[in-house]
């Protein structure tokens, strides 16, 4: 019960440090709501944000800032109410745009963005999808992550091991975890130590490095039923109900950790020894910096995986509110995200990638954060690959809802309910049918899917012909790429 009070003061008194902070002046100055949820991090880009617009002139005949920036915390689901019914916040964070902007309730800043250095093609290729909709820009990142696998190198050395390497295959993954789980587990009467945290994620790398993709060229039907799939579902499976380099969902049920980290149960066991390894970003320093204990050393690896390689790209997004009555004003608070002084705030926190990398990219602050040199080299990692191989996940706009079937796929099989060629069925049978209801229901989307199976067809056929496919004609990003490294496109 004491925590429990100490817990509601704490809150109190952070929600009224964040009134002090954002309200408006006595003058009745104007303020935009910025629903990106109440946070120490939120409150310190606020703040930099009123100090930004003086730094830079944006001030009123008092020296003060022209407008003010107020938090509000909501959710996704309820953002997306409110702004239905014309009631959102004027600044939307952590917008699916492909969700949001189909709705109509996002304004589109493509021109604007091109006119001030916010394309997000000048900055990270491959974030462009996470913010387009349609070929128009709907939003700008506030940061992003390509998130792959951080070691913990002290254990390694305990154990007389090399540290893992930045690329290997599934098969290399193997050899080393079971060279290293006989180690750690050497004298112990059960296995305590596991080559790497539950990581169902990598089922998506590992067979888009074989040349499949969630969905076909076109983002008109799942292709889960790919053999790519079946092997990259049938590999992670064998790692941890065969192999045990990876533990089960029961083991992890056990594991009592301090669950209010970012990566939940998962960094304190990298600490601790239990994991030798976690899927995560550079994120993952705004915790591990925070212990107070002896750092661990660090290093950066990508998922296992066969020729072509990649890497799941994700962004935090923020979006001008189609009905704000200030949209010029938020404007200016889209150039912040990409000024020197937001990225820097970014880059010192910790906090993902910056979305503006050319503050990032010859700065060794970025690179060599001092006074963490133990970090090793997770920022230029994250940062070189963020800009080589990442490719967000493929967004179909008739399947909105982009429920996690290869997640689904891999419980039924972890639970004994399917096989893995009998859960992927299963769960591209569910893509499916829903985007059968979707078409049926959103007249809008009919005459656009036609028209994009009619494509699907010629591309099926220019693929089996040995001929070369029209850029133009591919609407998935991963397939983009893809077909232009193995040179199959007609540009």
């Amino acid at each position: 019960m004491k925590n429990l009070f100490l817990i509601i003061a704490a809150l109190l008194c952070l929600a009224g440090v964040v009134t002090w902070l954002t309200r408006a002046d006595h003058d009745g100055g104007t303020t935009l709501v910025w629903t990106a949820g109440l946070s120490a991090d939120r409150i310190e880009q606020v703040a930099a944000f009123h100090e930004w617009m003086k730094k830079t002139g944006r001030v009123d005949e008092k020296g003060e800032p022209l407008f003010r920036i107020r938090l509000e915390a909501a959710d996704n689901q309820s953002t997306l109410i409110q702004a239905v019914s014309g009631m959102a916040g004027d600044l939307i964070d952590h917008v699916p745009v492909k969700r949001f902007a189909p709705m109509g309730v996002l304004e589109d800043i493509t021109d604007f963005a091109r006119e001030n250095g916010l394309d997000p093609g000048n900055n990270y290729g491959a974030a462009r999808d996470l913010l387009m909709y349609d070929g128009r820009q709907y939003a700008y990142a506030c940061n992003l992550a390509a998130s792959a696998l951080l070691c913990n190198v002290d254990l390694f050395r305990k154990y007389d091991m090399e540290v893992p390497p930045e690329e290997w295959t599934p098969e290399e993954f193997e050899k080393i975890g079971l060279e290293y789980i006989k180690r750690a587990n050497a004298g112990k009467s059960r296995q305590e130590a596991f080559f790497a945290a539950a990581m169902p994620n990598v089922i998506l790398p590992i067979a888009r490095s074989m040349g499949s993709d969630m969905f076909n060229e076109t983002l008109t039907a799942p292709c889960l039923t790919d053999p790519a799939f079946v092997k990259a579902l049938k590999i992670y499976h064998r790692w941890v109900d065969e192999l045990h380099l990876i533990p089960n969902a029961a083991e992890v049920a056990s594991e009592s950790a301090d669950k209010s980290s970012v990566n939940s149960t998962t960094i304190p066991q990298l600490v601790a020894g239990r994991y030798a390894m976690i899927s995560t970003g550079r994120y993952v320093n705004m915790d591990l910096r925070r212990f107070k204990i002896e750092p661990v050393h660090l290093s950066f690896s990508q998922y296992p995986e066969y020729d072509f390689k990649n890497l799941v790209f994700i962004s935090r997004n923020t979006a001008i509110y189609r009905g704000s009555k200030h949209k010029e004003y938020a404007k200016i608070f889209l150039l912040f995200l990409a000024s020197r002084e937001y990225n820097e705030l970014l880059i010192r926190s910790s906090d993902g990638l910056p979305p503006n990398p050319k503050w990032a990219e010859n700065n060794p602050e970025y690179h060599n954060p001092p006074g963490y040199e133990y970090e090793g080299n997770l920022h230029t990692n994250e940062l070189k690959w963020a800009r080589t191989i990442a490719l967000p996940e493929s967004l179909s706009p008739y399947y909105p809802l982009a429920e996690d079937k290869i997640l689904y796929a891999y419980e039924r099989v972890a639970g004994g309910l399917s096989s893995p060629e009998e859960a992927l069925k299963l769960a591209n049978d569910g893509i499916v049918h829903s985007i059968e209801e979707t078409v049926d229901s959103v007249a809008s989307l009919r005459d656009r899917y036609r028209e994009d199976c009619e494509l699907q067809k010629k591309i099926d056929q220019y693929k089996a012909e040995g001929r070369k496919i029209p850029a133009g004609w591919i609407k998935n990003p991963f397939h983009l790429r893809y077909y232009r490294e193995k040179n199959m496109l007609e540009e």
